[in-house]
């Protein structure tokens, strides 16, 4: 009572939106690690607060506790998270070339697009529901796991540029994907094997 009388926006304190914070909190993490020059670790925690994204929504349908306020709260993590950070990692670790700063500009200006418009615009048929373009989480998987080729494996930086500007592009494609269909699961695992291969090494 106390709480919801002299700090009323913490009557929004359910767990979809606890865990949407925790993601946050798991993003701040990345970018510590970002400044100490640590990319393994950045990685891990940017990994986590993706993972977040994901259990967020889930809570979300599980106890019908999808609000405004939560759709808000999760767009706000979800650009810092997914769209910033992945810009930062981009200059701190790989460096400032031309087409890179294009690519990630690209990317950036279309995770920004997608979570102000599309992220709202989720269209049913029948039981069933689906996204408008790929959501930012998954665009920013394929695109640190294009860094980590690069900067593990000496890809290209043209690769790094291309998959930078391949995940815009889908952000905002008209690609319709159903809301936990087989693709999320694929990128799920594509993402636990991915974040097991960074711990391992």
């Amino acid at each position: 009572m106390f709480t919801k009388k002299y700090f009323p926006i913490f009557k929004n304190s359910n767990i979809p939106n606890l865990i949407t914070t925790l993601g946050l909190l798991f993003g701040i993490a990345a970018c510590y690690f970002l400044t100490e020059g640590d990319f393994r670790w950045t990685l891990i925690c940017l990994s986590l607060a993706m993972l977040m994204d994901f259990f967020d929504g889930f809570f979300a349908g599980k106890l019908n506790s999808h609000t405004s306020f939560g759709k808000s709260l999760d767009s706000l993590v979800d650009f810092f998270v997914c769209c910033i950070m992945p810009v930062l990692m981009v200059y701190i670790f790989v460096g400032s070339y031309p087409i890179l700063i294009a690519a990630v500009a690209f990317y950036c200006i279309c995770g920004l697009w997608r979570l102000a418009h599309y992220n709202s615009i989720v269209t049913t048929e029948g039981k069933r529901t689906y996204f408008t373009g790929l959501p930012v989480p998954a665009a920013a998987l394929l695109a640190t796991m294009a860094m980590w080729a690069v900067l593990y494996h000496n890809f290209h930086i043209w690769f790094l540029a291309a998959a930078f500007i391949t995940s815009g592009f889908l952000m905002v494609s008209f690609l319709k994907l159903e809301k936990y269909g087989l693709w999320q699961k694929i990128f799920l695992a594509i993402g636990g094997g991915f974040w097991i291969v960074i711990v391992a090494f």
